[in-house]
C-alpha cells in the first residue's frame, strides 16, 4: 500500500489506498529504460498527492527540493510578472516532470505549478531520490543523463523566447 495524500479546501489528509503497479513510471522520460525492479523502487520512495483545479501544487519562492510527476490530470507552470496574474510558461500533462532543479541546487522554486483540473501527483523528496541515485549508480547514470538533456531543452526554449523579445 502506498500513501495517497488528498487536499480537500486547504486541508491535507493522509488516506491509505492500494496502489496500482507504477506503470505510469516507464512513460516518463526521466525513467525510460529502467527495468521493472527499479522502477517499482523509485515508486516505493515517493508518494502521491492529490490536487484539485486552482489549487498551487507548488508556489514560486517557496522552498524546494522534491521531483514532481504529473500522474494524470493537467497542470500550468506560471512565473510572477510584476502588475499581473502571471505568466503562463508551459502546460503539463501526464509523464511531466516538475520541480527537478531545486532537488539540486537547493534553491526554491523558480515558478510556481498550478492544477488546471484534478491532479494525480507522484512526488519524491529530494533527498530520497539523490539517495536513491547513490545506491543504484548505473541507472542514476541514466536517470540524470535524461534529466541533463530535459533541463537542456527547456533552456534551449528559453533562450530562444528571449531572443525573439531582444529583436
Amino acid at each position: 500500500m502506498t500513501p495517497i495524500r488528498s487536499r480537500s479546501q486547504g486541508d491535507d489528509m493522509a488516506i491509505r489506498k492500494e496502489a496500482k503497479a507504477p506503470t505510469f513510471l516507464k512513460e516518463v522520460n526521466l525513467f525510460e529504460g529502467l527495468d521493472n525492479k527499479v522502477i517499482n523502487k523509485i515508486f516505493r520512495i515517493g508518494m502521491v498527492q492529490n490536487f484539485q483545479k486552482g489549487d498551487f501544487i507548488l508556489r514560486e519562492g517557496q522552498s524546494g527540493g522534491s521531483l514532481h510527476i504529473l500522474i494524470a490530470g493537467k497542470a500550468e507552470v506560471v512565473k510572477s510578472v510584476r502588475g499581473s496574474k502571471g505568466k503562463s510558461l508551459a502546460r503539463l500533462g501526464r509523464g511531466s516532470v516538475f520541480g527537478e532543479m531545486s532537488v539540486f541546487d537547493g534553491a526554491p522554486y523558480s515558478a510556481s505549478v498550478r492544477a488546471s483540473d484534478h491532479c494525480d501527483v507522484h512526488i519524491i523528496r529530494g533527498s530520497d531520490f539523490k539517495a536513491f541515485l547513490g545506491n543504484h549508480p548505473k541507472e542514476g547514470i541514466e536517470i540524470l543523463n535524461s534529466l541533463i538533456k530535459s533541463i537542456s531543452y527547456r533552456l534551449r526554449r528559453a533562450n530562444l523566447a528571449l531572443s525573439v523579445l531582444h529583436r
